[in-house]
């Protein structure tokens, strides 16, 4: 299963990936996302890993690529199916546009191409709530949840 989403943020490219680079800020832009914790010392860079805690279950994942304020590509490791997420962040002169691709392998790939409508609609949900997040500084999650940002650039 392969989809790609886009999302125009009226905020500077630089704003956008400082956000999304970290990926501890996941839970505050994706109601499924309960929690999100770096597994090792340091910043995020290349190689580094995170336990993503879900309401359904918890994955491990790593930064595969991190190409500063531009690209954020995390894999996450088995035994869960395979799933790579790219976000690409480009400027637009007056704001900017993030790109969401999932590549997700394997047999899970194939039946998700069957149930993909309801991940789809999720993942267009959720870059909604970024985009509130990153443009007011405030937003209402699905699962009632409410978060706020300041902007630090």
């Amino acid at each position: 299963m392969h989809f790609v989403h886009a999302q125009a943020i009226e905020r500077s490219a630089s704003e956008v990936f400082a956000f999304i680079s970290d990926p501890e800020n996941l839970p505050r832009w994706n109601y499924y996302v309960i929690g999100c914790m770096k597994l090792d010392a340091g910043p995020a860079r290349v190689g580094s890993s995170y336990r993503l805690v879900r309401k359904s279950d918890t994955r491990v994942f790593s930064v595969t690529e991190l190409k500063q304020d531009q690209r954020l590509v995390i894999r996450f490791r088995a035994p869960t199916p395979p799933l790579e997420i790219r976000l690409t962040v480009e400027s637009t002169g007056s704001g900017t546009r993030l790109t969401d691709e999932w590549e997700l392998g394997g047999i899970a790939g194939f039946v998700g191409g069957f149930a993909g409508a309801p991940i789809k609609r999720a993942v267009v949900e959720n870059l909604g709530k970024l985009k509130e997040l990153l443009e007011t500084g405030r937003t209402q999650l699905q699962d009632g949840r409410v978060e706020r940002y300041v902007s630090a650039i």
